[in-house]
């Protein structure tokens, strides 16, 4: 058996990532322990040996411990822990460099299923190849790719199943899926479209990415056959533990045609370069980006809450891919690193290393991925008012009826937005593949961008109409 720690700079991340854990867990499966923020209401944020090693100990009662951090001091705070504890409980304890949030998802369900820590340890740190697939980078991994996976021959049964579930198996019911499978005296392949993935981890069944309506197929050799296809079968029965709702198989995104009036509002958030500053203290610089990026992962945490309460875990995803991309320790060390060597102040270092990010991504060719750079820019602009104290306009004071105005939107103003208050969104430029757009269009907020010009010279409490089909804004 394998238990689990996370290590965070932030209480609230810690306890976030938690959460999303214990769903992972169908019974008791595997114990997980948080060990986050430090006990100082003025800096709350930041990592606590003593913490560590105590968090370690409550969950000693395993073969292995595995511990997953977040970045700087969390792994030298884990290390110190270490050399804190008996010998004979340090001796269990393995750190693993896999992503927080995602490879803490994988690791738990490898755990809960009864892996061992190396099985355990390598679907974390796999944990990011189904959105590296899907984005269409290159591989990080060294487990074989779906295609490359052999079927069984000879004696294999199989059976298929057709899978309802409107969002396809995302996380929680691949989960189940890997529990439900787990222990069976069997060789067992999934398979979907002619590719082929082992059922024993989360980041297996992603990359096969198996969406509402795709026929899912077990295969199934060995003494445990028979008994692996039946719970196979009774599971997908069960919807993989999801409740569907008859005639609500394939959501689909509800056309927006006509016309909508309202009052212009132009006070939306956007991103302002800082000014370059030097500084005296490099160090310092540097930990108060780190205390920016934790606050930034803990707002990342509740957005993604909130992206699946309103909507669906899938919208959830463009959030929990923010998280993602934030916690790269590169771009951090990137940052650093300008700190450093040019002695300047985090938030100029910061926006440097994130505009060229954003930037890589406005010159993509395909337009789908092109749209990402506005993620990048929201990720930015809310580190960046950590940084500097600053607070965006409130999203409270939108009028009723308000169209909003602005050059470009994040698609974190799009998720809290009211639609009962706003009635569009026009911008200057933005894109219709963005995710702003599609949190638009599920909030049914009519959305038109690429306006440029049209845009000029309308002021707050003007009345206007956005003419959708005809791409206009007419002023009243």
């Amino acid at each position: 058996m394998v238990n689990l720690v996370i290590v965070s700079h932030s209480a609230q991340l810690g306890q976030g990532v938690g959460e999303l854990a214990r769903q992972m867990l169908m019974d008791d499966g595997c114990k997980i322990a948080i060990a986050a923020g430090i006990d100082d209401p003025q800096n709350p944020i930041g990592t606590d040996p003593i913490k560590v090693m105590e968090a370690i100990e409550s969950v000693a009662d395993a073969d292995h411990v595995l511990v997953m951090m977040d970045i700087g001091s969390a792994l030298l705070s884990a290390e110190t822990a270490l050399d804190l504890l008996d010998p004979a409980i340090a001796g269990k304890v393995r750190l693993c460099a896999a992503p927080l949030v995602e490879g803490t998802l994988a690791a738990t369900v490898s755990a809960a299923s009864g892996a061992g820590i190396e099985k355990v340890i390598d679907d974390a740190m796999s944990a990011l190849e189904a959105k590296r697939v899907q984005l269409g980078l290159p591989s990080l991994s060294p487990t074989p790719s779906p295609a490359a996976l052999p079927v069984p021959d000879g004696d294999a049964q199989s059976l298929s199943v057709v899978v309802k579930n409107p969002n396809g198996l995302h996380v929680r019911p691949a989960s189940k899926l890997v529990a439900a499978l787990a222990g069976f005296d069997a060789d067992l392949v999934l398979e979907k479209d002619g590719k082929c993935v082992r059922p024993d981890s989360i980041n297996q069944i992603a990359l096969l990415q198996v969406r509402c309506n795709d026929t899912l197929r077990l295969l199934a050799r060995g003494p445990d056959a028979h008994r692996a296809l039946a719970a196979f079968d009774a599971l997908a029965a069960s919807h993989f533990g999801e409740e569907i709702v008859p005639g609500n198989d394939a959501p689909a995104a509800t056309p927006q045609v006509g016309s909508v009036s309202g009052q212009a509002w132009t006070q939306v958030p956007h991103l302002t370069a800082p000014e370059r500053q030097s500084c005296a203290d490099p160090a310092r610089e540097q930990q108060r980006l780190q205390q920016a990026i934790a606050l930034t992962l803990a707002d990342l945490n509740a957005l993604t809450a909130l992206a699946e309460t309103k909507f669906s875990e899938d919208i959830a995803a463009i959030f929990s891919g923010h998280h993602t991309l934030l916690d790269d320790p590169e771009l951090c060390d990137a940052a650093c690193e300008v700190i450093r060597d040019q002695q300047c102040c985090a938030p100029w270092a910061w926006h440097q290393v994130l505009s060229a990010l954003s930037q890589q991504y406005r010159e993509l060719d395909d337009p789908y991925l092109q749209a990402r750079y506005i993620d990048i820019d929201d990720i930015l602009h809310r580190s960046l008012c950590y940084l500097q104290g600053t607070t965006p306009p409130s999203l409270a004071d939108i009028p009723p009826s308000a169209i909003l105005l602005a050059d470009d939107i994040f698609p974190s103003t799009v998720l809290q937005l009211d639609a009962g208050r706003v009635n569009g969104i026009c911008l200057r430029a933005g894109s219709a593949l963005s995710h702003g757009a599609i949190l638009a269009r599920q909030s049914e907020i009519a959305w038109l961008c690429e306006m440029g010009a049209a845009v000029d010279g309308i002021r707050s409490g003007e009345p206007i109409t956005l003419e959708l089909a005809a791409r206009r804004i007419s002023r009243r």
